[in-house]
């Protein structure tokens, strides 16, 4: 597959194929939040230099506000990703690969086989995901992905500055991924959007099929006023 990054959103050979599969990541195709999980291993597994340790449970506990609903989710990883300025990116690349040996029995199967149906069926299958791209890269290439859109951090030396590149959560995720169809070609009403929060609702109403997977309260309200489909694994 060739690739090539442009502004931070990647456009890909994607030969014959214009239909796209979106999978949010957290509640979709993984029980959990994978940026808690990777935090929680590198404190159990002193996986960080002892400075950024001391910040880690501050950055739990922003997620903890995040999943009680007390925060708004853009401004939770704003914080989040701003504060790991000074982080060295192959550190955090290193334990990433560690940390995926120990959470592949958290991912839904009956979603990973639906991942698998569409690249069968010759679609090409996006990861989109607020994680820091590094400590997704490896799940998405055990998944057979084809492309990922995940918060980028800009690096000075593989050093993090705080700087923001790209952030798919909320409202931009459907801003991000119009751009990423229009730079490749895609057609978005044959395409296909997968999530469970009730946040992607922009991303599932900007595609022609749209699924609610494990969908929380207002999310499942919303897709069975509309008819879309609705899998609870």
């Amino acid at each position: 597959m060739h690739m090539k990054n442009l502004g931070g959103i990647s456009q890909i050979n994607i030969g014959k194929s214009n239909v796209v599969a979106f999978f949010d990541f957290d509640g979709t195709l993984y029980d959990g939040v994978v940026a808690a999980d990777f935090l929680k291993f590198a404190i159990r597994h002193r996986a960080l230099k002892l400075n950024q340790m001391a910040r880690l449970p501050k950055f739990l506990y922003y997620y903890a506000l995040d999943k009680l609903k007390l925060a708004d989710r853009y401004d939770v990883n704003v914080k989040i990703y701003k504060r790991i300025k000074g982080w060295d990116s192959k550190v955090v690349n290193n334990a990433s690969k560690k940390f995926f040996v120990k959470v592949k029995k958290k991912f839904f199967t009956e979603i990973v086989d639906i991942v698998q149906r569409h690249k069968r069926d010759g679609h090409k299958v996006v990861i989109v995901t607020s994680a820091l791209k590094e400590v997704v890269v490896p799940i998405t290439a055990w998944l057979s992905a084809d492309d990922i859109m995940a918060s980028e951090v800009n690096t000075n030396n593989g050093i993090y500055t705080g700087t923001i590149n790209v952030l798919p959560v909320g409202k931009m995720r459907i801003k991000v991924i119009s751009k990423y169809c229009t730079m490749n070609n895609i057609d978005m009403a044959k395409s296909f959007a997968y999530s469970d929060h009730y946040s992607d609702i922009p991303m599932l109403k900007g595609v022609g099929n749209p699924v609610a997977v494990n969908p929380e309260r207002r999310l499942r309200r919303y897709a069975k006023k509309h008819g879309w489909k609705i899998i609870d694994v």
